[in-house]
């Protein structure tokens, strides 16, 4: 049996293996309902979750990193999950107070009559790219092949299908995808088992590597504005249930805080040395060089526009990952990010 075809045969297992890990964590801080520091105070314990090591993350490790969550009086640890409906599913159930995820995932949750608040966003672009084989030199080459875009309804999949169905194929007829974890998506293409990925950063570094061609790259401003047809596509955003936040306004004030510090940091610092601070994030290094593409990418303020929600809007009407349009009042609140800017 080839290795899609085994990985997609264990996702049942790697899914019992992520609510572990989730109910785990979450017992270690349920039990602890603070943390002491050196000094004697106390910290909020705070659980965000995120899908794997994210390079959009950047300024939420930042923020870490640099102190500002504990300067806030939050104790942030970080939680990966296999893919963002994952995390979504266990924001939903309150077992993580935060989610670090792509936009669409708050109008689905809507949709389906659950409320959950984008209360910042880390990206002002669209930050992805799609990468394949160096034989496949258009999206109508992919005609018959096979593309790791994680889950349905994820964001990865529904960037994926909207550059398939914009190069003219049908994609649950001319394409096959399939959800990879992280870990097996270079393993796959190296080994001919997938023929292209979406990929940014560290992924998109690891591919161009071994030869692979940038079919789409929304980090070209050209294309940018041509496939979403918007200059702003706050796709990473930060998530809670509507609920935690009538609950938690201060706690959450506090995180939207250190995070739009960081913001700032980052600005006014080189990519070396954010590469430095967040290597340990990224269990290991990540270089300059690729710092410097993933942070085009960024957003200085955390703030969502009318127009970053009627572009993705768009995307996920077109994919159909949403039937009707939302009102971006039912998705996003920006009162945090207006008081973490006002300081």
């Amino acid at each position: 049996m080839d290795i899609v075809r085994c990985l997609i045969k264990l996702r049942s297992f790697l899914f019992i293996g992520m609510v572990f890990l989730s109910v785990s964590a979450i017992v270690s801080v349920s039990n602890e309902a603070a943390c002491s520091q050196a000094d004697g105070k106390t910290l909020h314990p705070i659980i965000l979750g995120q899908p794997g090591h994210d390079d959009y993350g950047i300024p939420l490790y930042l923020a870490d990193k640099l102190g500002y969550f504990k300067e806030e009086g939050l104790a942030v640890q970080f939680m990966n999950f296999k893919s963002s409906p994952l995390s979504v599913a266990s924001l939903l159930a309150g077992e993580i107070q935060f989610c670090l995820t792509s936009y669409d995932q708050a109008l689905k949750t809507f949709e389906k009559g659950k409320i959950l608040k984008i209360v910042l966003t880390t990206t002002e672009k669209h930050p992805w790219c799609l990468l394949a084989r160096p034989e496949i030199k258009s999206i109508n080459d992919l005609k018959g092949r096979t593309i790791s875009a994680k889950m349905p309804g994820s964001g990865p999949r529904a960037f994926a299908t909207s550059i398939v169905i914009q190069g003219g194929l049908d994609p649950n007829k001319d394409v096959t995808f399939v959800d990879l974890p992280e870990t097996a998506i270079l393993p796959a293409y190296i080994n001919g088992e997938i023929d292209a990925t979406v990929g940014s950063g560290i992924r998109k570094a690891e591919m161009l590597s071994r030869g692979a061609v940038v079919l789409a790259d929304m980090n070209d401003p050209a294309q940018h504005k041509a496939v979403l047809e918007a200059d702003t596509f706050p796709l990473k955003v930060i998530l809670a249930t509507d609920g935690y936040l009538k609950d938690n306004p201060q706690v959450a004030q506090k995180f939207v805080n250190a995070a739009y510090r960081a913001m700032q940091w980052e600005k006014t610092h080189s990519s070396a040395e954010i590469a430095e601070k967040v290597a340990e994030y990224f269990l290991g290094s990540v270089s300059p060089e690729v710092i410097d593409d993933i942070r085009r990418a960024f957003s200085h303020t955390g703030l969502v526009t009318a127009e970053g929600h009627t572009a993705i809007e768009k995307q996920s009407l077109g994919v159909g990952l949403i039937s009707k349009p939302v009102a971006m009042e039912s998705v996003v609140d920006m009162s945090y990010q207006g008081t973490a800017a006002a300081k």
